[in-house]
């Protein structure tokens, strides 16, 4: 996972959107029947459907949670906080109804893989993951309810995309495998948050640990190639020259943030950064 820097108010919209997007949310206001609310939402999807291409730009459409590339699947804009229930409390007595007033605020979309958006069982593995409708907290008690609620008193468990400081809570094992980077012992909330995220959205999927592994391959290539190259430079041979920035510029594009899995890629190569041969290039 690589932050995503998305400002809501800089994105391109066709005109007329932002005034549909609200007389939408004024009709869902007025109305206190949950089911005809999830019908309002239903039959004005097309509104953040139409914006998808341009969140997807954000990260040279790769998934906002796993960095997968998305091209010729089926993508979603994924309501970060659920739309019309929550998991967590779907078997109470109370469910809660969804912040279903934040159906169409921009700033709850993050562009998503299905495989991060919708429950999938990996045929691999067989385990399940796949957000949906979860949105876990670390105190129930402060989850907004209603519009006249603040979503910035709650605390969710859950990773954002984009946030640099919730980004940064997850590392990468050398078999592709994604990991908390903190402790479980020394910061146990941090720690709590990156694992169930990694969960949810599903990021350690056997098509995107093998996906992982295979750029694992090409960067020992590409360090191998470094290595070898950078033992010459001194003898003022061309193709020494040439061969090192090459495959120096090749892990660079590898862990540039808009290259699929560069999360992993950064992580892999960070751990040979202080070899002299690499030294000043990362």
């Amino acid at each position: 996972m690589r932050q995503i820097k998305y400002s809501p108010n800089e994105l391109p919209l066709r005109a007329g959107w932002a005034q549909e997007a609200d007389n939408v949310l004024q009709q869902l206001i007025a109305e206190a029947d949950p089911k005809k609310r999830s019908d309002i939402i239903e039959a004005n999807n097309g509104l953040w459907a139409e914006v998808k291409a341009e969140l997807a730009k954000l990260s040279n459409d790769k998934c906002w949670y796993t960095e997968s590339k998305q091209q010729g699947t089926d993508t979603d804009v994924d309501h970060f906080r659920p739309k019309k229930r929550v998991t967590e409390l779907k078997g109470n007595d109370n469910p809660h109804p969804g912040y279903w007033w934040l159906a169409f605020d921009l700033a709850n979309y993050r562009f998503s893989c299905i495989y991060a958006n919708r429950r999938r069982r990996d045929i691999e593995s067989g385990d399940v993951g796949g957000k949906a409708d979860h949105f876990p907290l670390v105190n129930e008690e402060n989850r907004a309810w209603t519009p006249d609620c603040d979503c910035n008193e709650e605390q969710p468990l859950l990773l954002d995309p984009c946030k640099a400081t919730d980004v940064a809570l997850i590392t990468f094992k050398e078999d592709g495998e994604a990991m908390p980077r903190c402790d479980k012992n020394n910061r146990a909330r941090s720690f709590e948050r990156a694992d169930i995220s990694i969960d949810l959205y599903n990021i350690n999927n056997s098509v995107f640990v093998r996906a992982r592994r295979e750029l694992r391959d090409r960067i020992n290539d590409l360090l191998k190639d470094a290595k070898r190259f950078f033992k010459h430079l001194e003898t003022g041979d061309a193709t020494h020259t040439h061969g090192y920035a090459r495959a120096i510029e090749q892990l660079l594009e590898l862990i540039d943030e808009q290259a699929p899995y560069s999360g992993f890629c950064k992580a892999y190569i960070e751990n040979h950064r202080h070899e002299d041969w690499l030294s000043g290039a990362f």
